[in-house]
């Protein structure tokens, strides 16, 4: 049976309760874990003694099992993308949270008209790449992801060329949380706004 800490009262640590929980859920997970407060600061820090490989093997198992729908979800929206010749190399899990990385920015326009933005007019994409037609497609896939997901991305960031290096011009997504990542996906699948 699982114990849950109590929420410790203004001023009192949580720690406590969180090393016996920790120490709890490790015996019933048959992990050897040697959970204490930390010598060098145990009212902030908590040792988990030495691991062996055995416990390594669990303790990562577990814990891609406990991820398994963001990983489930990260894989979906990788699928969705693909079927829509939509290139998302830096798409990962980070943090418990989707990060869709630098998007070309006919990739950030296309993204935006599957969410739902009408479509602009016929641009070439040397013109979207130019400084005020990339600053339009980040305020339209910023409104159309808020539309398809009821949330807005945290970091949408254009980055022009770099004359020195020579980098294409990209828009950063930033992380997004899981519950918006798994909307986008359907979004995808089905089409349009949520």
């Amino acid at each position: 049976m699982n114990v849950y800490a109590s929420h410790p009262r203004p001023g009192e640590s949580s720690l406590p309760g969180a090393i016996r929980d920790l120490d709890t859920v490790c015996r019933e997970a048959g992990l050897l874990l040697a959970v204490s407060p930390s010598v060098d600061d145990p009212k902030a820090r908590v040792e988990l003694g030495t691991v062996n490989e055995e416990t390594v093997v669990q303790l990562t198992g577990l814990l891609r099992t406990g991820m398994k729908r963001a990983y489930e979800t990260v894989d979906g929206l990788r699928r969705a993308l693909a079927a829509h010749d939509l290139e998302t190399p830096g798409l990962g899990l980070i943090h418990r949270e989707i990060v869709l990385g630098d998007l070309t920015v006919p990739t950030s326009e296309r993204l935006a008209q599957l969410l739902g933005a009408p479509p602009q007019e016929s641009r070439s994409a040397l013109d979207l790449d130019d400084w005020p037609e990339a600053e339009k497609v980040v305020a339209r896939l910023h409104e159309a992801f808020r539309s398809a997901t009821g949330i807005t991305f945290l970091d949408l960031l254009f980055h022009p060329e770099c004359l020195r290096c020579g980098k294409t011009p990209v828009i950063s997504t930033g992380p997004i949380p899981l519950k918006a990542a798994r909307r986008l996906l359907r979004a995808l699948e089905y089409g349009g706004s949520r």
